[in-house]
């Protein structure tokens, strides 16, 4: 097994198994009824210590990647949580103008002449419009991505952003992202949409297997993304020549 290898796998079950922990928690969290103050509360603070947890377990994932920390646990934590608080804002927004896609299609298709109508229908305008979009979102995840593996592992400061600055050079990085984005947003749904079943029974079992296959592809191909992400992240130090320098 190489170097590489080993990373992927030392991360992968601690990442299968937390996140499957935190996805179990946030099932159960929307089980609590808020009908009283006192379950209102207990919503809340339960809530916290899920996203504390989550953030907790990507923070410990990173600075194990990245084998170099500094900085106090705390921080790390708070820094992870408000770069994953900017992609969720940023994602939302962005989404948001999804919702008038039709509208926009509509407009654009009438402004055309008969002939380019044609080609230009709405339904392809909004095709070409939703791949833009999801473009946009997948080079945020990008930007954001080596900058939350950093400040997971020290301070912020200009030297945090100037190393998670580095994947941002390199084409594969871009590569990389990209077709992760794609793979698992596609794979996913074709996996969830598949119904091969048509017994009561047999749909529960396709559920339950397609939801477990696609939740461990993701998680294998998410931790992928991080190893390759940490590996461009680090600096390759020069070797030194094995000959001593003669007086």
């Amino acid at each position: 097994m190489t170097v590489f290898s080993k990373r992927v796998a030392s991360v992968f079950g601690f990442q299968w198994l937390g996140n499957l922990l935190v996805l179990l928690l946030a099932a159960a969290w929307l089980q609590i009824p808020d009908s009283h103050i006192w379950q209102f509360s207990f919503s809340v603070v339960f809530g916290l210590v899920i996203g504390i947890a989550f953030c907790w377990l990507q923070v410990l994932t990173f600075s194990r990647l990245r084998g170099v920390v500094s900085g106090p646990f705390w921080l790390r934590i708070i820094s992870f949580a408000a770069i994953v608080a900017l992609w969720f804002a940023l994602e939302s927004w962005i989404s948001s103008a999804g919702e008038h896609f039709w509208l926009y299609a509509g407009y654009w298709n009438s402004r055309l002449s008969p002939s380019h109508r044609v080609l230009f229908t709405p339904a392809r305008i909004m095709m070409w419009l939703n791949i833009l979009l999801a473009l946009v979102e997948w080079g945020i995840t990008g930007i954001l991505l080596p900058i939350a593996i950093e400040l997971s592992t020290q301070r912020p400061g200009k030297l945090a952003f100037k190393t998670s600055a580095r994947p941002y050079r390199k084409i594969l990085y871009w590569v990389s992202v990209f077709l992760f984005c794609l793979i698992v947003s596609q794979l996913t749904s074709a996996l969830v949409a598949w119904k091969p079943g048509s017994s009561i029974s047999g749909e529960i079992t396709s559920v339950i297997l397609r939801l477990a296959v696609a939740y461990t592809v993701d998680i294998f191909l998410w931790c992928l993304l991080l190893v390759l992400t940490a590996n461009w992240m680090t600096v390759a130090l020069p070797v030194e020549s094995a000959t001593p320098d003669l007086p």
